[in-house]
């Protein structure tokens, strides 16, 4: 078996926490070109709206087809290891949740957006044209729910097929935030 990798677009939510849509949105701009780690659990959020953070996204991600231009490139069981660990929190580039206390943003409004996000996508194959169709079906909507084996998506760990019969895919642990998906505005979601 070998590893390979390409990048891809993946759609997701967002969830702001702000007084007013203004302030929400300059928080959203804030995010806008950044990379955020994903293996900081809090980015995801299944709580319910008075208690998300600040700054979350919906505790799942939609895979499109690889980025334009982008092909599979073999790459070393030690690069995904390297890709898939938390990566050095010193870069201006590097977004990380920030802790608040949940109590004191209770009653604050949610706003949401869809976004569209950059990953690099790692396949466990026996070749070239296996990971490929793999690949393929990326395109098709690649539902993944981060609420399910959580840890196993951004861990070599998570091609195991002892661990829940196996991925067929992981993801490294950085992701970019390119923009809003279809330029869509921010709404409020809560409270309605």
């Amino acid at each position: 078996m070998a590893y390979y990798a390409i990048e891809v677009l993946v759609y997701g939510t967002v969830y702001i926490k702000a007084s007013t849509i203004g302030k929400a949105q300059r928080i959203f701009n804030g995010l806008i070109s950044k990379t955020i780690d994903a293996r900081h659990r809090a980015w995801f959020s299944d709580a319910s709206f008075e208690w998300v953070p600040r700054v979350s996204f919906a505790s799942s991600l939609t895979l499109d087809a690889a980025l334009p231009g982008a092909s599979l490139v073999e790459v070393t069981e030690r690069a995904v290891e390297l890709a898939q660990r938390s990566f050095a929190l010193g870069s201006r580039d590097v977004v990380v949740p920030f802790a608040e206390r949940a109590v004191d943003l209770n009653e604050t409004p949610v706003f949401t957006t869809d976004v569209d996000l950059t990953a690099t996508v790692f396949i466990k194959a026996n070749s070239l044209e296996e990971a490929g169709s793999i690949a393929a079906t990326f395109g098709e909507q690649y539902h993944i729910e981060l609420q399910v084996g959580y840890w196993h998506w951004f861990s070599k760990i998570g091609f195991d097929p002892d661990q829940d019969g196996g991925l067929p895919i992981t993801l490294a642990s950085a992701l970019k935030v390119v923009r809003s998906s279809r330029n869509y505005p921010l709404e409020q979601r809560w409270p309605d």
